[in-house]
């Protein structure tokens, strides 16, 4: 491809990547690999657990690492790679892959999308407060930054999820390669401490594609407990929505609102 259809094809995929404004997830090949053996894993942009398949980009990547027990190992890729995270053979246990997102903007145009938007996250009062600040009902641009993880079983994928220390983050409780109960908890953390009445949503994908939806609000504790399902594929969402910093606004050029939005995913295997 000639030099300059190749750095116009790069920009626009720096542009597509930019402007999606749904969810961001990881999504393994295989959620489940031997010890020592490479795989592959997607970074996706969607909603309802369905979406496009995002290649590596460096230039939105805050934070992209693998982590098992306490050894954490940073990610790295080539522009243009799909699946975006390449990632090489490791020794038993519970894998967490953690990715972070550079801010970017969207501008609503129409004050009816914005408004469904903040009332699907549990933020309704946004609404309110948007117009006690005097804002107009268009355009209105929000900022976002995404912050996902996804836990994968290496050999055994004995271990447990803890917090990484993201402004926003979904900790997993349960381990749910190797619990034997027959629900899964999950904990909110915002800037490190739980996060009380948060809505968390949790997407289920069988082996058909068919997907489940399930939301609750989380506890004192920040803590939502949902049903573990054999074989099923789970995609867990949380979101806080919030008035940007002054610094933010700048740089944005005038954003009024800043989402911040957390996602884990993984797979309850198979009933034996």
């Amino acid at each position: 491809m000639p030099y300059h259809r190749l750095l116009a094809f790069f920009f626009v995929s720096i542009s597509l990547d930019a402007a999606q404004a749904h969810e961001v997830w990881i999504e393994p090949l295989f959620w489940q690999v031997p010890v020592e053996e490479s795989f592959e894993a997607h970074r996706i942009n969607g909603e309802n657990f369905k979406g496009n398949k995002l290649s590596w980009n460096e230039r939105v990547t805050v934070l992209a690492e693998r982590r098992i027990g306490d050894k954490t190992v940073p990610l790295t890729g080539r522009a243009g790679d799909i699946p975006a995270f390449q990632l090489p053979g490791a020794a038993s246990g519970l894998m967490a892959l953690i990715f972070q997102s550079t801010h970017n903007t969207i501008t609503y145009r129409n004050y009816d999308k914005f408004a469904r938007f903040v009332t699907s996250k549990g933020y309704e009062e946004t609404l309110d407060a948007h117009a006690a600040r005097d804002l107009p009902e268009t355009p209105i641009k929000e900022a976002y930054v995404r912050f996902a993880k996804a836990l994968v079983a290496v050999g055994d994928g004995a271990g447990e999820d803890k917090p990484r220390g993201l402004e926003l983050e979904l900790v997993a409780l349960d381990n749910p390669y190797t619990s034997k109960g027959g629900q899964l908890r999950f904990q909110v953390l915002y800037r490190d401490v739980p996060l009380a009445d948060n809505k968390v949503t949790v997407f289920m994908r069988d082996a058909e594609g068919v997907v489940n939806e399930l939301s609750q609000t989380t506890t004192a504790d920040g803590i939502a407990i949902f049903d573990a399902v054999p074989g099923r594929e789970y995609l867990v969402d949380t979101v806080v929505l919030r008035e940007p910093a002054r610094a933010l606004v700048v740089e944005t050029k005038g954003a009024v609102w800043e989402s911040l939005w957390a996602s884990l995913t993984f797979k309850v295997p198979d009933a034996q």
